[in-house]
């Protein structure tokens, strides 16, 4: 295979629903039930969904600086490497390779299982049966479509994208203009949910939250294909994060409206965690069109899988550029202007933990851990960049500078650091610094290696 060169082809529109389209997946459905069990008030409901939100456009304002000042392919790793050098980047794209980006597609593929399935007549055991193989379908489709073409991978971004947001925006009109929910009969908390702040509570609201954000970071890969990219990349970040604060506010208006908090906090342990948005649909619309969510929610997460097929291989792309990987990684096909190497191995990871791991929970806790560390390395990137090399034409300024990039900091260690004495989330986050720990060695001998061919 020869290699070509990526191709800028994505404009505006591209990068807000690139965006938009990686976030919007499974979080707002599947996380909405256990956010309202973990924290004490309704109030503290869109504390966190909006504080949260925030937090993540402060990180935004500063992957934008970075990504005008490196209009390149390779995005978190090419910002990490000029800030920090190389070795924190091969950490990085090491953690990027074997947890970030394929936990997040094997969590989406086996979530979109799970809710398309119920579309067919199946009994329980035959579900069962048929979810893996339905993830790992799922997995070679997004190949396909992203083998073939950036414009093509774009295109079905886009598509799914504006299908989504319509669809939630139907939802928050008729949840707006229906009659308020009257509460449960009887509103003594479940087991499970918290009577007042705690560690444990903070822990699996942050982790829910920010796996319903998880994806924000993602459209920078793409900088090396998109038209204009000092102007476009800051744009989609921005505006793309400025919606999704928006679509999530109002979405748990309206749940919270519907399906009022004590009625939330008194559903069983054992309650499906799309509940609530069923509950919801439910009461707005129909008990039959409450059937049809599986196929929004289905729809919703195979958008939001998409970018980490379009966008994310690119990473490995610079990687191998830089003599990290292997050569094979940063082939781009001259026929499709596509990274398809980097495109098949991320699936073929994707698909390994789909069958090793086999469920949703877990695997998402394990991503967010893993991903913010990096996330509060990247935005630190600012400040050692301004210092460091303060002649960098910068056509985006971080908004907020200094702040905002200090406060996602504090966050980012503020979480790490909460799930790393929970008990609960502690188990998650030491097979994250196992994995980051496990590319240190790797490096060495690589570098090693490196030498001595060189010497030789």
């Amino acid at each position: 295979m020869s290699s070509g060169q990526l191709q800028r082809r994505l404009g505006l529109v591209s990068a807000v629903s690139i965006t938009v389209g990686a976030v919007i997946g499974s979080g707002i459905f599947l996380k909405a039930l256990g956010v309202a069990k973990a924290m004490p008030s309704e109030g503290w409901i869109y504390a966190m969904w909006g504080g949260l939100g925030l937090v993540c456009l402060f990180g935004a304002f500063a992957y934008a600086e970075l990504g005008a000042m490196f209009p390149e392919a390779g995005g978190q790793y090419a910002f990490l490497r000029e800030g920090w050098g190389k070795f924190v980047g091969f950490l990085y794209g090491w953690t990027f390779f074997w947890v970030i980006n394929p936990g997040t597609v094997a969590a989406l593929s086996l979530a979109f299982a799970e809710n398309l399935l119920p579309l067919f007549p199946l009994d329980a055991a035959a579900g069962a049966a048929w979810q893996p193989y339905v993830a790992v379908g799922m997995i070679v489709v997004l190949a396909l479509v992203n083998h073939f073409g950036v414009v093509l991978g774009a295109a079905v971004q886009n598509v799914s994208t504006f299908a989504k947001v319509g669809a939630l925006g139907l939802i928050i009109v008729g949840g707006l203009l229906c009659s308020q929910g009257a509460g449960a009969a009887v509103v003594t908390p479940a087991a499970d949910a918290q009577t007042g702040l705690t560690m444990t509570g903070v822990v699996a609201a942050f982790t829910g939250i920010f796996w319903a954000y998880e994806g924000w970071y993602q459209m920078p890969f793409n900088a090396a294909e998109l038209k204009r990219p000092e102007r476009n990349l800051p744009l989609g970040l921005i505006v793309g994060m400025v919606v999704l604060i928006a679509v999530y506010l109002f979405i748990n208006l309206v749940y919270l409206r519907v399906v009022p908090f004590d009625e939330m906090r008194a559903l069983p342990a054992d309650t499906a965690s799309t509940h609530v948005a069923a509950l919801t649909v439910s009461r707005v619309f129909s008990p039959e069109a409450a059937n049809y969510l599986t196929l929004l929610m289905a729809i919703s997460i195979f958008g939001a899988a998409n970018p980490n097929m379009l966008s994310s291989p690119r990473a490995f792309y610079a990687m191998g550029q830089d003599g990290l990987v292997p050569a094979a990684l940063h082939k781009v096909s001259e026929r499709w202007s596509t990274p398809v190497v980097a495109i098949w191995v991320q699936a073929a990871v994707a698909v390994l933990l789909v069958l090793l791991l086999g469920t949703f929970g877990d695997t998402t806790d394990f991503v967010v851990f893993a991903g913010f560390l990096f996330y509060a390395l990247t935005v630190g990137a600012v400040y050692v960049l301004r210092w460091r090399r303060p002649e960098l034409a910068r056509p985006y300024r971080c908004t907020g500078y200094p702040v905002t990039p200090a406060l996602f900091i504090l966050v980012a260690i503020a979480f790490v650091a909460a799930m790393l004495a929970d008990e609960k989330g502690q188990r998650n986050a030491l097979k994250g610094l196992a994995i980051i720990g496990a590319g240190v060695p790797y490096y060495l001998l690589h570098a090693a290696w490196s030498r001595w061919k060189r010497a030789n």
